[in-house]
Order: C-alpha cells, then sequence, then structure tokens
C-alpha cells in the first residue's frame, strides 16, 4: 500500500510529457510505500484514470502511454548512473519495479531526497500537496536550512576545498561584516571597505556559499566560487551573475581582490537535458538535483581529511529528517 498522492495528468500525459516529474512520481511513490517499491506500470494506470479521451485511436493511446513509461525509466536509469551510490533507489533489469534503498541513508542519499521534497512543495508541484505526509511550515522552514547546509559541502566537493555557509540566517549568528571578514581573513586578497550608499543592514548580499581551494603560499589566484542556494519556484529569476561582476566587490571592497570568483547557483531541482544548456547561460555553472547529492558523498571524505566546510556537522539532523519522514509514510499508508 502507498500514501496516495496527486497525479499531474497535464504535464504527464500530455503532448510534451514530463519525464522528470513522471520519475519524481515513482521515486515518491516508493519512497511513502509500506513496501519501500513502486511499479513503472502504474504510471499507464493513472494516465488512464482521468484520462480525456481524445485519442484517435487504441494504438495511439497505448503508444503514447508506453512512451511515458520509457521517458520515465531512461530518467530514472541516467540519475542512478549520474549519482552511483549517492542515489536512493534502485531499478530492476527489466524497468519494471523501483525501489527505495536508502533506509540507512547516507548524506548524499538524504540530499537526495531532501531535494526530491523541496521540488514538489506546492508553489512548484502539485505530487504532494493535500497528502497525509506533506511537510508542516516549521518543517518547510527547516528543510530550506538543511539545502542551504547541503549546498556548502556540495560546493566545497566541487572546488575540493573548504566552503562557509554565508547565508542568512547564519549559524553562528555573526552579522554580515563579521562573516564576511573572517572568511577574507583566511583569502587575504583585498582590503575590506564599505562603500558609500552601500545597505547599512545587509544580509547576505545575495551570496549564501563561499567555497576555496587556496595555495599553500596563501596568495591570490586561487579557485573560488560564490553561490546563490535557491529552492522556491522562482529560482530561475535569482541570477547571481551579474551581482558578482558588477556590484560585491565594488560594494564591499576599497582594494578590490584580484582573484575572480566563479558563479554557481544551487538548487534541488531535475532539469531537463536540453533546457540545462540554457539554464547555465543564464545563471553560470548549476548545480542540481543531479550533482548536489553526489558533490555531498565527496564531501564527506574531504571532511574526513579535516578540510573545513561550516555546518557539516548539521546533516546528520537532516539525515535524521528523513529517516523520520520516510517512517511517518509507512505510518500513514
Amino acid at each position: 500500500m502507498a500514501i496516495e498522492l496527486y497525479f499531474p495528468h497535464d504535464e504527464i500525459d500530455a503532448r510534451n510529457p514530463n519525464f522528470d516529474l513522471a520519475a519524481d512520481y515513482l521515486e515518491l511513490t516508493a519512497f511513502f510505500s509500506d513496501q519501500s517499491r513502486s511499479f513503472t506500470k502504474d504510471l499507464i494506470n493513472a494516465t488512464e484514470i482521468g484520462a480525456d479521451d481524445d485519442y484517435d485511436s487504441v494504438d495511439k493511446e497505448m503508444t503514447d502511454r508506453e512512451e511515458i513509461l520509457s521517458g520515465a525509466v531512461r530518467r530514472i536509469d541516467g540519475r542512478c548512473r549520474a549519482l552511483g551510490t549517492a542515489y536512493p533507489f534502485t531499478l530492476d533489469a527489466n524497468g519494471d519495479v523501483l525501489s527505495y534503498v536508502g533506509q540507512d541513508t547516507s548524506y548524499g542519499q538524504a540530499a537526495y531526497i531532501l531535494s526530491l521534497v523541496l521540488s514538489h512543495l506546492k508553489a512548484v508541484s502539485p505530487i504532494l500537496d493535500g497528502s497525509l505526509v506533506y511537510p508542516t511550515e516549521a518543517e518547510i522552514v527547516e528543510l530550506r536550512k538543511y539545502f542551504q547546509y547541503f549546498a556548502t559541502a556540495a560546493l566545497a566537493a566541487e572546488v575540493n576545498g573548504q566552503a562557509w555557509s554565508f547565508g542568512y540566517p547564519r549559524l553562528d549568528k555573526s552579522n554580515f561584516h563579521k562573516k564576511l571578514t573572517e572568511i577574507w581573513g583566511v583569502f587575504r586578497d583585498g582590503i575590506l571597505k564599505t562603500s558609500i550608499g552601500a545597505p547599512d543592514r545587509p544580509q547576505d548580499d545575495q551570496i549564501d556559499v563561499f567555497a576555496a581551494r587556496i595555495h599553500p603560499d596563501g596568495l591570490p589566484g586561487f579557485l573560488l566560487a560564490a553561490g546563490q542556494v535557491a529552492t522556491g519556484n522562482n529560482w530561475r529569476d535569482k541570477s547571481l551573475r551579474g551581482h558578482l561582476q558588477n556590484v560585491f566587490h565594488s560594494r564591499w571592497f576599497g582594494q578590490q581582490p584580484v582573484t575572480p570568483m566563479i558563479c554557481y547557483h544551487i538548487i534541488p531541482f531535475a532539469r531537463p537535458d536540453d533546457e540545462f544548456f540554457d539554464d547555465c547561460r543564464v545563471l553560470g555553472n548549476v548545480l542540481h538535483r543531479l550533482r548536489v547529492p553526489y558533490r555531498v558523498a565527496e564531501a564527506q571524505r574531504l571532511h574526513a581529511q579535516g578540510i573545513a566546510i561550516e555546518a557539516f556537522d548539521q546533516l546528520t539532523a537532516a539525515v535524521a529528517w528523513v529517516k523520520a519522514y520516510a517512517s511517518r509514510g509507512m505510518a500513514a499508508a
């Protein structure tokens, strides 16, 4: 038995089916199932219920619905190949059964489930809306915090260096200027000085994560990344690229750093391959649901080596939430 989730006919059983959404539907069904599995053929059953009956022939109807199934299976297979052990599901050899295997939940797997849930809050998707397992408002606040911490770990692994969770509110309760001074005390590139007209009470000035791989000589010209973490439906409207190029350094530095910052956008969503090209064109480098969990798994090894990754100790709480959330689904089923 499984929790009853909403099946978005208008996006899946459509002229251009959203295969990522179909794959997500199967993953969420497996995650909340008391047997930790879903059947891919259920996509065909779901499309038949509530269908508009506007097909010219039965053959055309069956062909289109088989294409939905095969498209969703392709996306799931691609996720498995991209994420390896950080993907918390397995697909049987015939592509018939999707199983949730994250009961012992690694950090990477927790990052995936957290991203999956954030992708289906009601402002983004109707799949979880109205169900018995829809997160509370307080939980949603916590989930966004957890994703910020996962994003910090992921960007650390992306540059193979240390990282700071800079987004407001900060875990250490520091204000903007204190935190910026702390970080640039490590970088030692540029001299901080607030320019005339800059905001009096800045929170994070659009930057949620800094990550850097600093050379042993301590000199500038190192790998430095700045990331915007976006979990809302307007994520594509929050490009950081122009702000980094034209505003941030001139606003907060008297002597500007010579080390350029690489722009990152970090999101919990799965993206169609073709559209992803334009995402990167607009936003810079993008870490999404098929990248963040893999990098989080790598960050675990970095942290074990003594690399400083701020808020990494908070990931255990995120893992605990994912485990409890799965149990809630099983109890409600």
